[in-house]
C-alpha cells in the first residue's frame, strides 16, 4: 500500500469519520474532551525547504448519522464549525530532524523545515511523522505524505478543484444548494472528461509522474471530503491550497477568493523555479483572470491555460479577451465544456519540451 493511501486510511479515508459524526455533550466525559484529533495535510518540498500544514482540533466521536437530509446538513455544517484547539504542542519528525511547534489560535499549524535534500529523480510521495507530545490524540502519530517532484520531468499541473474537477454547482447555490450541502463524496460527478484527463497526465492517480497541486477557495474543513473524492474518482493526489472558512458572529465565509487563489499559485511557481505549469480551472469563479495576470507575472512558465466553459461564455467577453491576450503571450489555451477533447491537446503540446511547448499553436476548442 503507498504511503498517500495508507495516510488516506489513516486520517482521512473513512470519511464518515468526518461527516457522520454529531457531538453529544451530555453523555462525553471530560476527560474526552481533552484528547484532540490531529488533522494533517499532505505536504511539499524543494531540495532545501519543507512544507507541511496540519490542524489541532477536539476529538469527537464518530457517530452514524444515518440518511436522512436534515441529519446530513447537520453533519456538514459540523464540518465547518469545527472545534479547534490553540496551544498544543506538535511535533514532526523528517529528513533526520525533529521540531516542535505551537497549534495557533485557530488551531493550524505550519511547518516550514530548511533541508538539504535533493529531489528525486522521478516524483515521490515521500513520508514524515507528526505527534503531540503532552497531549493525548487519535494514534500515536500520523503518518504524512510529503510530494516530492521528480528532476525527469519539467512540468507540473496547477489545477482548481470546484467545477474544474468536482461537478458542484458552486456557481448557482440556490439551485444546487442540495449538491453543495448535503451529497457525500461517493454522491458526487466529476467534470466530464476531468478524469481521464488527469490520469492520463499523472499515469497513476495515487503515484502520480508529474506534480499536482490544486488551489481552491474550498475550506480546509473539507480537506478530507476532497481527498476521498479523489480516490474514488481516481484523480491524481496533489499538495492543496485550501482557505481558513469559519462561522462566528461576524461573517460566515472569508474575503479574498482571487487574492487567495492567485497568491497560491505564484507561491508554487516561485517554490520550483525549474518547472513549467499547466493551469486548468473553469470560467465560474474568475479562473481565467486569476490565470491571465500569473501569465503576465511568470510568462513561459506557464506551459498551457485550460478552461472548463460553464456556461458557454468563455471565448467572449471580457474573459475571451483575457484568453486571446494568454495566447497572445505564446502560452496555448483550451476552452470547452468538459475535457474530453483536452487529452489530445495535451499530447500536441509535448509538454515534455517545455522551449518547444511555448511556442505550440494550439486551435482553441469551439464551445457551443
Amino acid at each position: 500500500m503507498s504511503i498517500f493511501r495508507r495516510f488516506l486510511h489513516s486520517t482521512v479515508a473513512d470519511l464518515e469519520r468526518d461527516i457522520d459524526r454529531i457531538e453529544d455533550a451530555i453523555s462525553e466525559g471530560e476527560g474526552h474532551r481533552q484528547k484532540v484529533r490531529l488533522l494533517a495535510y499532505a505536504g511539499y518540498r524543494n531540495d532545501t525547504l519543507l512544507r507541511l500544514k496540519g490542524r489541532i482540533v477536539r476529538y469527537e466521536k464518530p457517530l452514524d448519522a444515518g440518511e436522512g437530509m436534515l441529519t446530513r446538513l447537520r453533519a456538514m455544517m459540523e464540518i465547518y464549525n469545527s472545534n479547534e484547539i490553540a496551544g498544543v504542542a506538535v511535533r514532526l519528525e523528517a529528513y533526520d530532524q525533529v521540531i516542535d511547534i505551537v497549534s495557533d489560535e485557530e488551531g493550524y499549524f505550519m511547518f516550514e523545515l530548511p533541508i538539504d535534500r535533493p529531489l528525486p529523480e522521478k516524483t515521490l510521495w515521500e513520508q514524515v511523522k507528526l505527534s503531540t507530545p503532552g497531549t493525548e490524540m487519535q494514534q500515536a502519530e500520523v503518518e504524512v505524505p510529503v510530494l516530492a517532484p521528480g528532476s525527469d520531468n519539467n512540468w507540473g499541473i496547477i489545477s482548481d478543484i470546484d467545477d474544474t474537477v468536482i461537478e458542484t454547482g458552486a456557481t448557482n447555490f440556490l439551485k444546487n444548494w442540495r449538491r453543495v450541502l448535503v451529497e457525500r463524496p461517493q454522491d458526487r460527478l466529476a467534470v466530464p472528461g476531468a478524469s481521464t484527463l488527469y490520469k492520463m497526465i499523472a499515469e497513476d492517480h495515487v503515484s502520480p509522474a508529474r506534480p499536482f497541486f490544486y488551489v481552491s477557495s474550498s475550506p480546509w474543513n473539507l480537506y478530507g471530503f476532497i481527498t476521498e473524492f479523489m480516490e474514488l474518482n481516481g484523480i491524481p493526489h496533489g499538495a492543496m491550497f485550501l482557505k481558513d472558512y469559519g462561522i462566528d458572529d461576524n461573517q460566515f465565509i472569508k474575503k479574498g477568493h482571487d487574492e487567495h487563489k492567485l497568491a497560491a499559485i505564484e507561491t508554487v511557481l516561485a517554490f520550483y523555479p525549474d518547472l513549467r505549469f499547466l493551469l486548468i480551472g473553469d470560467n465560474g469563479q474568475k479562473d481565467v483572470t486569476i490565470y491571465a495576470k500569473a501569465v503576465e507575472d511568470f510568462g513561459e512558465r506557464v506551459a498551457a491555460v485550460f478552461i472548463r466553459d460553464v456556461d458557454g461564455s468563455c471565448r467572449s467577453g471580457p474573459e475571451g479577451e483575457l484568453l486571446r491576450k494568454i495566447e497572445a503571450a505564446g502560452v496555448p489555451t483550451f476552452c470547452g465544456a468538459g475535457f474530453d477533447e483536452a487529452v489530445d491537446v495535451v499530447k500536441r503540446l509535448d509538454l515534455d519540451r517545455p522551449l518547444e511547448a511555448a511556442r505550440a499553436v494550439v486551435e482553441p476548442a469551439k464551445t457551443s
